[in-house]
């Protein structure tokens, strides 16, 4: 079960992903600033490959049951990077310029297999 937080556009905007069971995953939103009531938390229950949970006011979190490793599962994360990017610049109320766009996706899926590959992470 681990954390990864990832700064996206400047250091006040954040990504976090996680890997682990239900009961770590409502920990990190917790600990987040999520209100688990809102979250749909129990969508992990229905054996999703991922979700992103976006909560008004809270940094998105990106959670999966395991570290990605095969294809489909770096697929899965960079189908739910969209969603927390695609969040992020809702709440600035930017028009997602899509090289931007792009690379900031790019950069939650580089970040979160580079700290993978070297267990760089809590």
């Amino acid at each position: 079960m681990k954390e990864i937080i990832i700064p996206i556009l400047n250091d006040e905007y954040k990504v976090i992903v996680c890997f682990g069971n239900q009961k770590y995953i409502k920990k990190i939103l917790k600990a987040w600033g999520h209100d688990l009531q809102s979250t749909g938390v129990d969508l992990l229950n229905d054996n999703r490959r991922g979700t992103t949970f976006n909560t008004n006011g809270c940094h998105p979190v990106i959670a999966l049951p395991t570290e990605p490793k095969t294809a489909s599962e770096i697929a899965t994360l960079a189908h739910e990077a969209v969603h927390a990017i695609g969040y992020i610049f809702g709440m600035i109320e930017q028009n997602a310029a899509e090289e931007v766009y792009a690379h900031s996706v790019g950069a939650i899926v580089r970040i979160v297999l580079e700290k993978k590959n070297k267990k760089t992470y809590k």
